[in-house]
């Protein structure tokens, strides 16, 4: 599922993904992503697909440290999606169907 996900959002026009995306090292990653998309703040994004029924989350998370040396914390910092055991391929492909349709 992390193969999917990661290389479905690599695949949005102006999205930006922050941490490990090589494939070889995902042993090496949690299941938790951020990212940021050109033009859109997360809080829109999260709230996009909250309407949608996907669970995401918007802001720094308590690592301030990290969004701040990012230059992100200005700009609402990061749009957090989680994928754990409970979460099937299919729910994968309808949440890169719906962030494909948010960004256009």
């Amino acid at each position: 599922m992390m193969e999917k996900m990661i290389a479905g959002l690599m695949a949005i026009p102006g999205l930006k993904l922050y941490g490990i995306s090589d494939p070889q090292r995902f042993e090496s990653r949690c299941a938790t992503i951020v990212v940021r998309v050109e033009g859109f703040t997360p809080l829109e994004l999260a709230t996009k697909l909250g309407e949608r029924g996907f669970f995401a989350w918007d802001g720094n998370y308590y690592a301030l440290n990290v969004t701040e040396q990012l230059d992100v914390e200005r700009l609402g910092g990061f749009l957090r999606i989680g994928i754990v055991h409970y979460n099937t391929m299919e729910e994968v492909e309808s949440l890169l169907g719906a962030m494909r349709e948010i960004v256009g």
